[in-house]
This record gives structure tokens, sequence and C-alpha cells, in this order.
């Protein structure tokens, strides 16, 4: 695959640590190198990325609104509620606030600890 080359500024090698590092950067680079394509990335990628980001944010925060109305509590102790809802049922919170959006899941779900 190639090389990594070091160039110290005193003899004498490198700490157990500091090899240690340098391995790390050189099996870091070879992953980068490897999964390396030359297509330039193209903005649509980009804005469709951004697009989702904004989207899952828009939900979750829909998804804790409709949790803090339904609980009668604040909206950081409705998010607290709805990740820890995700977190015990190993889910994405995004898709925790997709369900409710959808009705597929109802908030006192969410605000009913599970025994």
């Amino acid at each position: 695959m190639g090389a990594v080359n070091l160039l110290l500024r005193r003899p004498g090698g490198l700490a157990p640590l500091e090899l240690d590092l340098a391995q790390a950067l050189a099996d870091v680079s070879a992953v980068a190198l490897v999964n390396w394509t030359p297509d330039p990335l193209r903005a649509t990628d980009v804005a469709s990325s951004v697009q989702a980001a904004l989207a899952g944010r828009a939900a979750v925060s829909m998804a804790t609104g409709m949790i803090a109305e339904t609980a009668g509590v604040s909206l950081t102790e409705a998010h607290g509620l709805l990740r820890a809802y995700s977190r015990d049922r190993h889910q994405r919170l995004v898709d925790t606030a997709h369900a409710l959006i959808r009705r597929t899941l109802a908030p006192d779900a969410v605000i009913t600890p599970r025994s």
C-alpha cells in the first residue's frame, strides 16, 4: 500500500505511546486510501445530507413538543423522555420521533416508563 515516514528532531526513536499513535495514524491513512474515490463530492450530496439532518432535527423537535404538551412537562424534560425511550429500545431518536409524528406510537407510551 505504501509507507509513512516520520522525521524526528532528536535521536533515539519513538516512545512506546508515540509509536502506538504513529501506527494508528498509518492504519487510518491506509483505510482512507483504500476507500478514497477520485470522484469529487457533488453539491447535491452535500445538500441532501444537510436536508436530511434538518428534517430529522425538525421531527425530533415536533415529537418533543407533542410529549411536552401531553405530559405537561418542559421541553427539556420531554426531550429527556424521548431520548430515554429511544435508548431503552435501542432505536434511533429520529425513528422514535417519526413514529410519534405518524401516530404509530402514542405519546403516553413514551411518557410512561416501561416496567
